[in-house]
């Protein structure tokens, strides 16, 4: 790029204000970390509401409820000190504004704020406003009594604006809010728009030769009413929005140049549909290419009664059919049998995102975490849904992708205790993390740095050292940040960056001081958005920033390996927990300890360990602790499959597209046959048929031999019983003899019962009665 690129900056909105920082490159861990410029910019001092920043990070709007809404301009920024002392808003009357949004490409402004019943120049047009972001001009108003900003949408171009209203969905062009259309369905309760174009230009549609308009995508959902089930349909704007609806065109053959006509042109039917039985809430999640949306449906009760929390089910909707790409498709997305234990039952849907790149090789996949805790995470195909790789099972409940697509990060947030997993999805691995070793006396600029790389994945997950509440990718995808804030946590509030591979970035190295935000004085945190690229440059590079692959470790360092690998981890273990010990709550990296040190000693001439207490004992759940206790043996027996999911590929199987049977593991047959000829399979079929035949003539002999020993137990117990039951199967006799004399013919239990009157007899005679 011609200009220098923008430095990675941060946003931080607490008590006393806002304020800037610009971050030093610090994204590889094995080079020094630069020196961070002392302090920030404070952009805004007093007390705030809320903040949003343009798409583009080219602004920052602050609202401050005695003020109104405020604007700041980030391209001129600098790294000195400059407090905002701006009295008047940038929005005229914009003190009691409670929501704010900015469109795709950042040229307009939505607010929302409560109705009022005053008849005054604030509200009597309406309290959802839309403004022009450049100077604050009010554009259009509509009324909305529902504290919500999702009634009003921009496509990805800002060409158009969708208006939600009942039963319709208007359609106005963003110049001049002219109405150009209509979407006609039913109850409609929601819709959405793909934000994004994706890696190629939408289609377009000619209508004559000069008029040319473009194709956009939409969901609307209709949820279910007196027994009629929800309803999500794919529309196309302005040829696939419905039977009853319409759009609008200019009539430029009209004989007058200054009445023109206007023409409504009725649409064809959607795309496609999905009726979902079980779906109070709908999230959509469109794919990058904006060719594809995932459907993320919620009810708040669970009729199966397996959850608390509500049942969760997954869709996928494509623009087009694999087999017919005239007409679109939905189907439900087949989870991994893996997500449960026994591998049947229902599977609640944790997280689903896609992964944000477009401009990847071939389809561009998606995210899933699915099951109970500890939940299994796994990536899908774009189109069939099916899972194509396995993370492996743990206590995570969010998938953050990096925007360049490359790094993922599986992090238990929330009420979970803040584990993260940092994964490359190019390799299909954990990330190894390197940490460098100062010896004492010695800089780390010099030639003799040394340093070791962890490798084993049960070492390589990590826990925050506070409650994790916000958590973001850095725009260049090099760092992540974890926040802590109020008023989810009042104690301990902060922030902390971590590198691509999970390393933690000194406090020194940061350009802020957590202190000064403790014990609740910090709000929320968040990375400046990057630039959009020129149109030139779009086509080279989708990303302000370039994707970077892992960085190699300095030529100048030298790695540790084998047992002098072991001792120095060991030694950095032993004063991680001597720093604990004293109160300390800083996570520090984990020791590695290879496979053959864990099986005895522990490797350098430790004392043994037993098995149940080695690290790494318990799979997922290494890392954590060390086994003997009852609760960590109770959490390894839980977790104890994890790690034969773990970084797992699945190969394609046979079946329909979207059904809901999953894939197995590399190697492993749809049928489970090795291969065998037609033939082979007979005889192999055959031969288990005799098998069984054999098993059940031996249990019948077996059981027959039982009831005699029975027999004989009883005699001996109650002769005259036993005598009486004797009597009476011989008159049963002697009655099936007069019926044969007179010509009746006999049946087989009849014919088998006269072969017993002998052997009867003589038993009968042995009781002596």
């Amino acid at each position: 790029m011609s200009s220098p690129q923008r430095p990675i900056q941060l946003l931080f909105r607490s008590k006393e204000g806002v304020e800037l920082y610009t971050l030093a490159d610090t994204s590889s861990s094995a080079a020094p970390s630069s020196k961070p410029s002392q302090g920030g910019q404070t952009l805004y001092a007093g007390k705030t509401t809320f903040h949003l920043l343009s798409p583009n990070g080219s602004a920052a709007f602050i609202h401050d409820a005695s003020v109104g809404l405020i604007k700041c301009d980030l391209s001129s920024t600098t790294t000195t000190s400059a407090t905002s002392t701006t009295t008047s808003p940038f929005l005229q009357n914009s003190k009691a504004i409670q929501l704010a949004k900015c469109s795709p490409r950042g040229s307009y402004l939505l607010t929302w704020e409560r109705p009022s019943n005053k008849n005054d120049n604030n509200n009597n047009n309406g309290n959802l406003k839309v403004w022009s972001a450049a100077n604050g001009a009010l554009l259009q108003s509509f009324s909305c009594k529902k504290a919500t900003l999702e009634t009003v949408q921009w496509t990805h171009d800002e060409q158009c604006v969708f208006h939600c209203v009942t039963n319709e969905i208007h359609i106005y062009a963003a110049n001049d809010w002219k109405r150009v259309g209509k979407v006609r369905s039913q109850g409609v309760a929601s819709f959405s728009l793909p934000t994004h174009k994706g890696v190629d230009p939408n289609a377009a549609v000619k209508s004559g030769e000069e008029t040319t308009k473009k194709k956009y995508l939409l969901t609307t959902f209709v949820p279910g009413i007196k027994g009629k089930p929800a309803k999500v349909d794919m529309l196309r704007y302005p040829d696939r929005m419905g039977r009853d609806s319409s759009s609008t065109v200019v009539d430029n053959d009209s004989s007058s140049s200054d009445d023109k006509t206007v023409v409504n042109i009725p649409s064809g039917q959607g795309l496609t549909s999905k009726s979902l039985f079980n779906a109070e809430e709908v999230n959509v999640k469109w794919s990058p290419r904006a060719d594809a949306a995932l459907l993320l449906t919620q009810t708040a009760v669970d009729n199966t009664g397996q959850s608390y929390y509500g049942s969760t089910h997954l869709f996928l909707l494509l623009e087009k059919d694999v087999k017919n790409p005239t007409v679109g498709s939905a189907m439900v997305v087949p989870l991994p049998k893996e997500a449960t234990k026994d591998g049947s039952g229902t599977v609640p849907i944790v997280s689903a995102d896609w992964i944000p790149n477009p401009s990847i090789t071939g389809v561009v996949p998606f995210g899933v975490i699915s099951g109970r805790m500890p939940a299994l995470a796994s990536l899908h195909h774009g189109i069939t849904g099916e899972p194509t790789f396995l993370f492996g099972r743990a206590h995570r409940n969010t998938m953050d992708v990096s925007p360049h697509g490359r790094f993922i990060v599986c992090g238990g947030y929330g009420n979970l205790a803040g584990g993260m997993d940092f994964w490359d999805r190019n390799k299909g691995k954990m990330i190894p993390r390197r940490i460098v070793l100062k010896e004492e006396g010695k800089k780390a600029e010099e030639d003799n740095t040394k340093y070791v790389t962890i490798k084993e994945a049960a070492d390589l997950s990590i826990t925050s050292s506070s409650p994790v509440v916000g958590h973001q990718w850095s725009p260049d995808s090099r760092t992540y940040l974890v926040s802590t804030t109020s008023p989810r946590m009042n104690v301990d509030n902060g922030v902390q960056i971590h590198r691509y591979d999970g390393s933690v970035v000194e406090e020194s190295a940061l350009p802020w001081d957590n202190a000064k935000y403790r014990p609740d004085k910090l709000l929320s945190a968040e990375y400046v958005p990057a630039p959009f690229p020129s149109e030139e440059e779009e086509k080279k590079e989708f990303h302000y920033y370039p994707d970077r692959p892992q960085s190699p470790p300095p030529r100048r360092f030298t790695e540790l390996k084998g047992d002098a690998a072991v001792a120095a981890l060991n030694k950095l273990r032993g004063a991680q927990a001597a720093q604990a010990k004293g109160g300390a709550k800083t996570a520090v990296a984990s020791a590695y300890v290879p496979p053959a040190a864990r099986k005895a000693g522990g490797g350098g001439g430790g004392a043994y360990v037993p098995p149940g207490a080695r690290r790494g004992a318990g799979g997922a759940g290494a890392g954590r602790g060390g086994g003997s206790t009852l609760a960590e043996r109770m959490r390894q027996e839980r977790e104890g499959s994890a790690a034969t999911v773990a970084a797992v590929k699945v190969t394609k199987r046979n079946g329909p597209v979207g059904a809901a049977s999953v894939m197995g593991p590399v190697g492993a047959s749809a049928a489970d046959d090795g291969g065998k000829s037609k033939s082979a399979l007979r005889r192999e079929k055959q031969r288990l048929a005799k098998e069984k035949a054999e098993k059940e003539a031996a249990e019948e002999e077996k059981r027959k031999q039982e009831e005699e020993a029975a027999r004989v137990a009883a005699n001996k117990a109650d002769p005259e019983k036993r005598a009486k039951k004797i009597r009476k199967v011989l008159k049963q006799i002697d009655d099936i003899k007069s019926k044969a004399a007179s010509g009746t013919e006999l049946n087989d239990d009849q014919k088998k019962k006269l072969t017993t009157e002998e052997e009867l007899r003589k038993e009968l005679a042995s009781l002596n009665l």
